[in-house]
């Protein structure tokens, strides 16, 4: 079984949409959702945003399922040249931002499964899907402006930023289980992130300030329609790739053991 942890509940849904029909779970204050892709089980949850939360939800699914890889999925912010919206991000380790009180600086906190790596890699070229392999790194807030993003990619070695893939990975090497992230480009490095304080820290839509924004912010509306479709667009991207992931993931017999021999050709660009 492959367990998937989402922040927010439009990247779990347009996943669970893919899978088809699933059964319901709800157990130690998340709500899981099981289903199965050609005779292999996954499972998703829906954690929320920011590391703590992605962290609890990972744990309580290892606790629930007897999963034999998990995958941080979702949405990350580009922070290096090149990257388009809808690329999707392969990680190689998960960076975090070290905690020695040096804003800026960052370290390799987690490598993810080489095999789970190589097999992504060859996945997407096999799909002719854009995509990077290398570095993702944890933020503790939304990296909204363009000199933000910038100042990431030129002072750590991430490819794109995420909220919650740290959370993931620590449980995921507490427990001995085999971990991935992949993600989809929401924005570009060059692109400025307006009304990230318009959800909560659960991923819902906060409709009050939602009208109170464009009430003083008119001009807003366009741009915001505009994120909701590329968002969309992205999510898309990412659910048929995460499909085509459970397929093959489940066609590989012995796939933890056997991945890093049939898939070892380096993939990094």
């Amino acid at each position: 079984m492959i367990g998937f942890v989402f922040a927010l509940p439009q990247e779990l849904e347009s996943f669970r949409v893919k899978l088809g029909p699933s059964a319901r779970l709800r157990a130690e204050g998340f709500t899981f959702y099981y289903s199965c892709v050609n005779a292999q089980p996954v499972v998703l949850v829906k954690s929320g945003i920011g590391r703590e939360r992605s962290r609890r939800a990972a744990e309580s699914l290892l606790k629930i399922f007897r999963v034999n890889a998990i995958v941080s999925a979702g949405l990350a912010g580009g922070v290096k040249d090149g990257l388009r919206t809808g690329d999707l991000i392969i990680a190689k380790n998960v960076l975090d931002y070290s905690r020695d009180g040096k804003p800026g600086s960052a370290h390799a906190g987690y490598a993810c499964h080489q095999g789970l790596v190589n097999l992504s890699c060859k996945l997407v070229e096999e799909k002719g899907i854009k995509f990077r392999c290398g570095d993702l790194l944890t933020v503790e807030d939304v990296a909204a402006q363009p000199a933000a993003k910038r100042r990431i990619g030129d002072t750590t070695s991430a490819v794109a930023v995420d909220m919650e893939s740290t959370g993931v990975a620590e449980i995921a090497k507490a427990s001995g289980t085999p971990f991935l992230a992949l993600r989809v480009l929401s924005d570009e490095i060059d692109d400025e992130l307006k009304g990230c304080d318009l959800i909560d820290e659960e991923g819902r839509v906060k409709t009050l300030r939602v009208v109170s924004h464009l009430l003083n912010n008119p001009l807003d509306l366009r741009y915001l329609l505009r994120l909701h479709h590329k968002t969309n667009e992205a999510l898309a991207n990412l659910a048929l790739f995460l499909h085509y992931f459970v397929q093959r993931y489940g066609e590989v017999s012995n796939p933890l053991h056997t991945l890093e021999k049939q898939y070892a050709q380096d993939f990094v660009k």
